[in-house]
C-alpha cells in the first residue's frame, strides 16, 4: 500500500488515529492526530510520534 504525507492511518489492532509525517521506503513516520474523531485529545508522550514499518499500518477514510 502506498502512503503519502497527510494520510490518516491506524496501527493494526489499535484504535488511535495517526497522521503520516514522512515516508521513506517502507518506514513511515506518524504522529497522533488530535482531536481524535470522537473528540478526545491525547497528551504528547513517547508513542505520540513513531517510525513504523508500513506493513503494520492501515489507511483510514473519515
Amino acid at each position: 500500500m502506498t502512503f503519502q504525507n497527510g494520510d490518516l492511518v491506524r496501527i493494526r489492532g489499535d484504535t488511535l488515529i495517526y497522521k503520516v509525517l514522512a515516508v521513506t521506503r517502507t518506514m513511515i513516520t506518524i504522529i497522533i492526530m488530535n482531536p481524535q474523531p470522537d473528540g478526545q485529545h491525547y497528551a504528547f508522550n513517547d508513542k505520540s510520534i513513531q517510525a513504523i514499518d508500513e506493513s503494520r499500518l492501515e489507511k483510514i477514510v473519515l
